[in-house]
């Protein structure tokens, strides 16, 4: 992990297209601001993460059991 100082207003560029930018820091908060290109996805951990378990959800749901995959397959 790479760890930064900033201080508010300061800002962070990731590779050549994302700007981290420190808007305001109170006690035990800080806001950022982030500009990203659309095709970039930008979520908050919690929310990919339950991002990522619906994803997975949604494609057990979609596999047949094997009896069934094999009258299907002929």
């Amino acid at each position: 992990m790479l760890v930064f100082t900033r201080k508010r207003g300061e800002s962070l560029i990731i590779g050549n297209e994302i700007e981290v930018t420190f808007l305001a820091v109170g006690s035990g908060s800080v806001r950022v601001g982030i500009s990203a290109p659309r095709h970039i996805s930008v979520h908050r951990k919690e929310v990919y993460e339950s991002i990522k378990r619906e994803n997975v959800a949604a494609s057990m749901s979609q596999i047949p059991p094997p009896d069934v995959l094999k009258k299907l397959l002929g």
